[in-house]
């Protein structure tokens, strides 16, 4: 086990969550996964790691009741965020099946944590690279993400 924190979760009342990783070189996959108080094991999710590197954010846990850990795949950083629901947390969402690291509805690859703000809330930082006319040489650019009450949408 790598590391763990007690959250408050607005449905389903103490839970712990553990950050742990279930196997190593060549290729590291940690796992976050979290059981309530009562003893039920909620559903976990995988993230492709480089050695040690999933951690949570200080603090863990912002002013909107999201969970937020980091990661770091082996080249650039990430954010998982775990969003409460009525059985535990939604879905981080992987949009590539093949590897747990490059994105996904609330997992977001190539960014940062920015927070927490005056608002008591995170902002994500998400950094996209144009690859025109080619990944190296593309221009990358940053677009800041909120939460609106359901998903994390740029600023503006």
């Amino acid at each position: 086990m790598l590391d763990h924190r007690d959250i408050r979760h607005p449905e389903l009342g103490a839970v712990r969550v553990f950050l742990v990783r279930r196997s190593t070189f060549p290729d590291p996959t940690g796992c976050v996964a979290a059981v309530t108080g009562s003893g039920r094991a909620l559903a976990s999710a995988d993230v492709d790691i480089y050695e040690n590197e999933l951690h949570f954010a200080t603090p863990a846990t912002d002013a909107t009741g999201n969970t937020f850990v980091t990661y770091n795949p082996g080249r650039y950083d990430g954010v998982l965020v775990l969003v409460p629901n009525a059985d535990g947390f939604e879905d981080i969402g992987w949009s590539d099946t093949t590897s747990h690291y490059s994105g996904g509805r609330f997992a977001y690859y190539h960014a940062r944590l920015a927070g927490p703000g005056e608002d008591g809330r995170y902002t994500i930082v998400r950094s996209e690279n144009s690859c025109v006319p080619s990944c190296a040489q593309g221009a990358t650019t940053q677009v800041t993400l909120r939460w609106n009450g359901h998903d994390y949408l740029p600023v503006g």
